[in-house]
């Protein structure tokens, strides 16, 4: 696996305020998270927001959009402020370039504005833009990130989807794919870099409002466990968890207590590499992971890892669901998905005291994937109309290996 060293650290400035950390895809009937990030913000009535479209290609659209589905939920479209940071034009526009905005960090007029509101919105995109639009090309902050700052240290509220959690863990993932990365290993590339030959996992500089670990999104969806699991080893300086967040689902993360609730419609894998043994070789090994699994109405302690899992769940020891073992034929792409391997093919199985999967990378090689219950792990369920069974995992040990395949006929 190509490790390759870099020098980003993060700046860390402490919050006293609120996130909200959307794994993309947030749809506009998604009241939980919107009805909380409102709440925080003020409320209907006194909650001012500031939408930056920094990573969109197409700004304009998407702060209307927002400004659009804040409104149906009783906010004020007055209190809904475009801030004009992109670096792409937005076609919808036939009589505006936002492109030109690209330079408009620096503004101290822009950074006035965002001070005056209690919640400030990141678009989704692509999270090297808002970098790239938010910092100076020496590494400091441009005025209107040092008031986005301020929103926050004030008690204020940061939220993003897609790109927009992309950003708030620093360093940050930038773009990449599991297999690419479990192959290639880490691409580094430094703020404002630009025509970057990206070769696996790529990290570079975020805004680190997050505490808590490194932040992925879309991450079911698009089966991110293997790329994340690349970026914790070559970040371990910086990071010991890995936070992969749902689409249409957000992390509620509170500065004061250290502790955040999961709202939405799936849910938040935790990847913890405290006590893994990683092996440099040509392609990633990892044993001695740790994942847990939370969904809406959980609670996690980022300074102890504990889960309270929401009220209306229920221990699923012996009272499992399914009864055969899962075999999965690859958790980075498709086939049974990663969470479907940890829930249904273990913590929900009265049979199994491990599952597997095997991802080819090559005719004869692929990448084995084995979890396993511990005496430590625990499994909680609910039932909700609409959503189905949705789980609390504690305490799975993950281990990956590299194997050899041979092919014969069956006897």
């Amino acid at each position: 696996m190509l490790i390759l060293m870099f020098s980003i650290k993060a700046i860390a400035q402490p919050g006293n305020g609120s996130l909200v950390i959307v794994g993309g895809g947030l749809e506009e009937n998604n009241r939980r998270v919107y009805s909380r990030m409102i709440e925080l913000a003020g409320g209907p009535e006194k909650a001012t927001f500031a939408v930056i479209p920094s990573a969109s290609g197409v700004a304009m659209q998407s702060f209307i959009l927002f400004r659009s589905t804040l409104a149906s939920y009783g906010v004020n479209p007055a209190n809904v402020q475009l801030i004009e940071i992109a670096a792409m034009d937005d076609d919808s526009t036939t009589n505006l370039d936002e492109a030109s905005w690209v330079h408009n960090g620096s503004s101290k007029e822009l950074a006035d504005r965002i001070r005056k509101c209690s919640c400030v919105w990141f678009t989704g995109g692509d999270q090297l833009r808002t970098t790239k639009t938010l910092y100076n090309p020496d590494g400091s902050y441009t005025p209107v990130l040092q008031a986005v700052w301020d929103v926050y240290r004030n008690g204020g509220v940061i939220g993003g989807s897609s790109a927009g959690a992309a950003i708030m863990s620093d360093p940050m993932i930038g773009d990449g794919a599991s297999m690419d990365a479990l192959e290639r290993g880490v691409t580094i590339s430094e703020v404002g870099q630009d025509s970057i030959d990206v070769k696996g996992v790529l990290i570079s500089k975020g805004l680190g409002f997050f505490p808590g670990g490194l932040v992925d999104q879309h991450f079911e969806a698009r089966a991110r466990i293997g790329r994340l699991i690349v970026a914790l080893h070559q970040l371990k300086a910086n990071f010991s968890k890995g936070f992969g967040i749902d689409e249409n689902t957000a992390i509620i993360y509170s500065a004061k207590t250290g502790t955040f609730e999961v709202a939405g419609v799936s849910g938040v894998t935790v990847v913890n590499t405290s006590n893994a043994h990683f092996s440099d070789t040509k392609t990633a090994r990892v044993g001695n992971l740790v994942i847990d699994y939370l969904t809406d109405g959980d609670i996690y302690d980022l300074k102890t890892g504990m889960i309270k899992p929401s009220p209306d769940k229920v221990n699923v020891e012996g009272k499992e669901k399914y009864k055969q073992p899962l075999f999965s034929g690859g958790v980075f792409s498709s086939g049974p998905t990663f969470r479907e391997l940890f829930t249904m093919g273990l913590i929900d199985n009265q049979v199994a005291r491990s599952a597997s999967s095997v991802a080819f990378f090559k005719p004869d090689a692929a990448f084995l994937v084995t979890l396993f219950k511990t005496p430590a792990s625990s499994g909680y369920v609910s039932n909700r109309p609409g959503l189905g069974r949705l789980y609390t995992v504690q305490n799975i040990k993950m281990d990956m290996d590299v194997v050899d395949v041979t092919f014969s006929p069956e006897k």
